[in-house]
């Protein structure tokens, strides 16, 4: 069993890793709320840009360049369903503009700039702690902690079953992928999953072991302490909120090319 905690290893320098995990859920359910509320492209541009800088003090650039490839991939996929939708419904596509097609792209890179720090900085019983002070059901706040920290463990996954195929001379790459989906599910998904389920199975039973779910009020080894740069970094977060509302206000909902 590893630590109870989101990343592996010593906790990494930087404040981030010591900020209150209320202050980092706070930012993401602004984040969310502000995704939702802002549609044109200069407002999505202002949290983006916000956001990034926020994902940038977690010093994990692998994790960032990994998930801008997966957000890279969807919109090349999208961009191909439309261009192929363009053929059949060749009117519909005239009122499609440019900012319409990329804002809802600009949203999910939003949310992962602020999933991210949440996920990687933060240790799962800090996360069970902060969820319960919110007096949720346990059948809300448990998956919701678990989601998070299947992320840090899926990517551990990833490097230990790449390392095991390196060092048995196969070199999984997006070409072989396609070339050979057989091989490369055999190789790579397949243990994927297997891994996956067993990783579900050790949360579980480290939640059985934790007391959760029996009805009894857990104390924290650890209480949580707001600090003053969780209050500046919450301030951040409404002032890069204002500022997209202010985007919003002024320049409107519809197309916001030059």
């Amino acid at each position: 069993m590893r630590a109870s905690s989101v990343f592996d290893g010593p906790v990494p320098a930087g404040w981030i890793y010591a900020a209150d995990v209320r202050a980092k859920m706070l930012v993401c359910a602004l984040a969310s709320l502000m995704s939702i509320a802002v549609s044109n492209l200069e407002g999505q541009l202002v949290l983006v840009g916000a956001s990034l800088l926020y994902a940038l003090t977690l010093r994990r650039v692998g994790a960032l360049l990994i998930a801008y490839a997966l957000v890279a991939l969807m919109t090349l996929m999208a961009v191909f369903c439309v261009w192929i939708m363009s053929f059949f419904l060749p009117k519909l596509m005239e009122s499609l503009t440019f900012s319409g097609l990329i804002v809802p792209f600009l949203r999910i890179l939003t949310m992962v700039h602020v999933v991210l720090p949440l996920a990687l900085s933060s240790r799962i019983q800090a996360m069970l702690n902060a969820l319960q002070s919110l007096r949720l059901p346990f059948w809300i706040y448990l998956p919701t902690a678990v989601v998070f920290r299947f992320l840090p463990t899926f990517w551990h996954d990833i490097t230990q079953i790449s390392e095991s195929l390196r060092l048995r001379g196969y070199r999984i790459t997006p070409w072989s992928l396609t070339r050979h989906p057989l091989l490369g599910m055999r190789l790579l998904f397949t243990p994927l999953l297997f891994r996956s389920l067993r990783s579900s199975e050790d949360l579980g039973i480290a939640a059985e072991l934790k007391g959760l779910g029996y009805g009894g009020q857990i104390t924290p080894y650890r209480s949580p302490v707001w600090k003053r740069s969780d209050t500046l970094l919450v301030a951040a977060a409404v002032l890069a909120a204002a500022a997209a509302l202010t985007c919003q206000i002024f320049l409107g909902g519809g197309s916001a090319m030059p």
